[in-house]
């Protein structure tokens, strides 16, 4: 009965542990944000690869086709600036 008694005490001491310590940590956030910023970045990466075939086949103009990359391309520099800063943060 004891023994009982002491496994319930230690489960329970257990449990309500963090409400006793100064800062609860949530690594779920962090985890979360990479990974929509890794699926935003693939997304772009196949609209990078749409939009060059469009232009292997002409049914985008030059102008355009220059402007649209250079947009997605900046975007995912950001993107990736954002993952790196997230990773080194995350290592800390």
């Amino acid at each position: 009965m004891f023994l009982l008694f002491l496994i319930f005490s230690g489960l329970f001491l257990f449990s309500i542990w963090p409400l006793f310590l100064e800062e609860i940590i949530n690594d779920k956030e962090d985890y979360d944000l990479l990974n929509t910023l890794e699926r935003r970045k693939s997304i772009l990466y196949r609209e990078i690869q749409y939009l060059d075939n469009e232009y292997f086949i002409d049914n985008i103009n030059v102008e355009d086709y220059n402007s649209s990359r250079a947009e997605i391309v900046s975007e995912v520099s950001k993107i990736i600036d954002q993952i790196n800063l997230q990773s080194s943060n995350q290592d800390i």
